[in-house]
């Protein structure tokens, strides 16, 4: 043994100084290592699912509150949420596909269409020009023979149709028809009506009887009488031009009662426009 050990015992005061020491560096080396934490302790349910129950007969539930428990009720309503969506998904694709196949209609009508308009064969200025001829040469024909059934007569004016007073039987004195269908003014309506290039000049005459100013206003009422007429057979008013001659353009020179009648009459010029 060593020689401290009996001092130690041999004297009191070194002993009580050995036990100060010794508590000091105890509280030094407590100081120096810090606050000791003791560990956490785990759950219960993690102690229960971790006990080994080697020696029970059967399975033991280690399972903790109801937390992990499922209504039925709450399946139910999420089944039919989920067939709900499902429903609407199908819908929505039969929509998307009506809208395509009406789409491909269209397309499809489309493009016949524009193959139609591509194998027409183009018209050539050539070719509008013959066909312009054609048609001019249809019209002149068919109003050669509509003057000739109206007894036209070609003038340097255009083409004269005379209305004698026997065929207006205009009272004497007065503008107003006498009753009753003029087959030589629904004969010219016709004409006009057929033919949209013509327009009618009417010109009124009278005889030299009476004072010359009532004879051309007299002239004047005669050929709007006649214009009227031929307006309610549809030929527009823009068509037809009236003037009044008065006693101006005798054709019977005459001073008979024949040579008066022909010199009141009714003069429808048809020109081409």
């Amino acid at each position: 043994m060593s020689d401290v050990a009996p001092a130690v015992r041999s004297n009191p005061i070194y002993a009580l100084v050995f036990l100060i020491l010794s508590f000091a560096a105890g509280l030094l080396l407590a100081y120096l290592r810090g606050p000791q934490t003791p560990p956490a302790e785990p759950p219960t349910s993690e102690i229960l699912a971790t006990l080994d129950f080697a020696g029970s007969d059967g399975p033991v539930s280690t399972s903790v509150g109801t937390d992990a428990e499922v209504e039925p009720g709450s399946l139910d309503g999420r089944l039919g949420d989920a067939e709900a969506k499902i429903q609407r998904l199908e819908q929505e694709l039969v929509a998307v596909a009506e809208q395509q196949a009406a789409f491909a209609l269209v397309v499809s009508e489309q493009r016949d269409h524009l193959a139609e308009m591509l194998a027409e064969p183009r018209a050539t200025p050539a070719a509008d020009s013959a066909r312009a001829d054609v048609n001019d040469a249809s019209f002149a024909n068919r109003l050669k023979d509509d003057l000739a059934r109206l007894g036209a007569r070609l003038t340097e004016r255009g083409h004269l149709v005379t209305l004698t007073e026997s065929e207006l039987r205009f009272p004497v004195g007065e503008s107003a028809l006498a009753s009753g269908r003029s087959e030589g003014l629904e004969a010219i309506a016709e004409v006009l009506n057929r033919h949209d290039r013509l327009v009618a000049r009417v010109e009124g005459h009278t005889d030299r009887s009476g004072s010359a100013t009532r004879n051309l206003t007299l002239s004047q009422e005669r050929a709007r009488a006649v214009k009227d007429v031929l307006a309610a057979r549809g030929i527009g008013a823009e068509r037809i031009e009236i003037v009044g001659m008065g006693e101006t353009r005798p054709i019977d020179e005459g001073r008979t009662a024949e040579a008066r009648q022909r010199n009141r009459r009714v003069e429808v010029y048809l020109i081409e426009r």
